[in-house]
């Protein structure tokens, strides 16, 4: 993969819906390099098929119950490339299943897909739920990260790092170009628990990158990502979340030329109810409202108030969602 990654681009929008399905829209380009390496009396040497139609179709088997492909176009884009758009639904977001951008997970060959729990905050918390709002927990799928030291690999020698220095500048040559993103977006704003730093929080924002990272990325000091020394021998030993990519990534919520990548996880996601969620989530099966129940400097316990809690607009209220 490494002599191609920089023939590769990747731009996924996951929309969660007001009824709680999901519009996931999926941007795949290939390059003229790439797409002129294929051989043609060879299927399996070939790349140029996965642009088309019936290679999402395959793929869409394994993105969850009742998902449907709305719609998906091949055109020809600057420089050569070609792109494949395509756009899926699925009834209900917690059903998605999605490759995961998240690289650094140990044992990523069985964890290697995320989910989306969409669920109702009934109880205010510490770390930051606020009762009335919804929430989604991105989730690893598959089996549990074993920390059995015994199974690491040795480090490597002194001559194979030396090694690794001196592939540095061939492989960022090979990353030219390159660019994944993977965003998270609700018909509401926004918001995270408290002291989180995220893009466009003072916006209002109804956006969240899972992941966004391209050949074009600074690092913490304003110079090329890949161009650190230290960050791209991690990368090239595979320590996606090594301490200088750690230390390169963490402040990417304030500084936007940094790449955006949450090795660690990503924190819940909160909004407010959907009319459709509220009714869904906060609404028991005899129509009674769900009792909410709060910090005791927010106030008593009350019913649920689609009135008060549930989202009517962007500019609802006087404060931002994050002031709450």
């Amino acid at each position: 993969m490494a002599p191609l990654a920089g023939c590769l681009q990747i731009d996924v929008n996951i929309m969660l819906d007001p009824d709680g399905g999901a519009t996931v829209t999926e941007k795949v380009r290939f390059s003229r390099r790439l797409l002129d390496l294929d051989v043609p009396d060879n299927a399996a040497l070939q790349v140029a098929p996965l642009l088309e139609k019936p290679a999402f179709l395959e793929r869409m088997k394994h993105m969850g119950k009742g998902i449907t492909l709305v719609s998906h176009k091949v055109e020809d884009v600057e420089k050569g490339a070609r792109q494949a758009t395509a756009v899926y639904h699925i009834p209900d977001l917690r059903d998605l299943r999605y490759v995961s951008p998240f690289l650094a997970t140990g044992n990523y060959t069985e964890r290697s897909s995320i989910s989306f729990d969409l669920f109702p905050v009934v109880e205010d918390t510490w770390y930051g739920r606020h009762a009335g709002q919804m929430a989604v927990a991105v989730k690893l799928s598959g089996k549990e990260q074993r920390n059995d030291s015994k199974d690491a690999p040795p480090p490597p020698s002194p001559q194979e790092q030396q090694i690794l220095r001196d592939l540095a500048p061939v492989f960022r040559d090979m990353m030219t170009d390159f660019k994944i993103k993977l965003t998270f977006e609700t018909y509401a704003p926004l918001r995270f628990r408290q002291y989180y730093s995220y893009r466009g929080m003072r916006a209002g924002t109804h956006r969240f990158d899972l992941i966004d990272f391209s050949d074009e990325n600074l690092d913490q000091f304003g110079y090329g990502f890949l161009d650190n020394e230290e960050v791209m021998l991690e990368l090239l030993q595979g320590k996606l979340a090594g301490p200088n990519v750690v230390a390169n990534v963490k402040e990417h919520g304030t500084n936007s030329t940094l790449p955006v990548f949450h090795p660690g996880g990503v924190p819940e996601i909160y909004f407010r109810p959907s009319r459709q969620l509220f009714d869904r989530d906060f609404v028991d099966k005899d129509g009674k409202a769900k009792t909410l129940t709060f910090d005791k400097r927010t106030g008593p316990p009350r019913a649920a108030d689609f009135n008060k809690d549930g989202y009517k607009g962007d500019h609802q209220s006087g404060k931002s969602e994050d002031s709450e």
